[in-house]
């Protein structure tokens, strides 16, 4: 096969059309083919695709962690360099701010005796947190559920205090830090529902209250308050809920009064399955007058 290849890249996508030497009777016949419909093609695309930019359509941050992330947190890793015989340790928080990347390091000790240095589960907490501000800092209006907070809260959402109690989230219960073992999960099987119970605003409004700018690392939106909220078997502390995509959050209760939040990418299948199935409409009887 001889012949010319057009080619114009534009929206995202490839245009082309393949001018054969056979069809049109010459090499140079077929060229002329090819040259007059690039110039044509390039002119429509460049039109229809005028004010398309390859990013207007991805968000300003990645929300969900990479096939290869190993932290089930985004942006967060862990570092060990060794400097001059001497291993250095710590935790690292990444994001992109105007197009270039930025990190900051939260050292930690190695072992527990060398009390000059913070936990390495410090360090941890200490760059989700920062990283969460920083994407609070860069696109607010990308995060519905910390929006909903009120105006006079975004400045107590900037420094997070562990001396502020979470009292409303499990009855009789009271909560006293967070956990750094944030993370995402494909399958959320691994824990039964026992039965579901009531479920209101309240409860998720304090509990973003309470971690805080860490609280932008999840989705909080469109939550299915009316299917309730779920009881683990084995577990009476820790809770679940979902929003009406399917997606489950499980809030587990720890001991000494911590709790760790694991939420699903996928639709979890207890909430598929509960769902009630569409009642098929009856065919109404045509009476015929003789």
């Amino acid at each position: 096969m001889f012949g010319w290849l057009a080619r114009v890249y534009g929206g995202g996508k490839t245009f082309s059309k393949y001018f054969s030497d056979k069809r049109y009777g010459s090499k140079d016949a077929s060229r002329e083919k090819a040259v007059d419909y690039l110039k044509q093609l390039t002119r429509e695309v460049r039109e229809k695709f005028a004010d398309y930019n390859p990013r207007q359509n991805q968000p300003l941050f990645r929300k969900k962690p990479g096939s290869t992330n190993k932290t089930g947190v985004v942006g967060i890793h862990r570092c060990e360099t060794i400097t001059r015989g001497k291993a250095t340790l710590y935790w690292a928080a990444t994001w992109n701010e105007e197009g270039k990347p930025k990190d900051k390091k939260f050292y930690f000790r190695k072992d527990d005796y060398d009390t000059r240095l913070r936990s390495e589960e410090e360090a941890k907490k200490m760059a989700i947190e920062w990283r969460a501000r920083k994407l609070l800092e860069i696109s607010a209006t990308q995060m519905p559920a910390i929006q909903k907070l009120k105006r006079r809260h975004l400045k107590e959402l900037s420094t997070v205090s562990n001396d502020r109690l979470l009292k409303t989230w499990v009855a009789g219960l009271v909560i006293r830090d967070w956990s750094s073992s944030l993370g995402f999960t494909t399958s959320v099987e691994e824990r039964e529902i026992k039965k579901l119970e009531k479920f209101h605003e309240k409860r998720v409004t304090d509990l973003i209250d309470f971690l805080g700018v860490s609280a932008a690392l999840f989705t909080w939106e469109d939550i299915d308050y009316d299917f309730g909220r779920g009881l683990f078997k084995g577990d009476v502390r820790s809770r679940c809920f979902w929003n009406r995509q399917g997606i489950r959050t499980d809030v587990l209760v720890l001991e000494d009064g911590v709790i760790n939040i694991i939420q699903s990418l996928e639709p979890d299948p207890y909430y598929l399955e509960q769902q009630p199935a569409e009642k098929p409409r009856r065919r109404r009887r045509r009476r015929s007058i003789v």
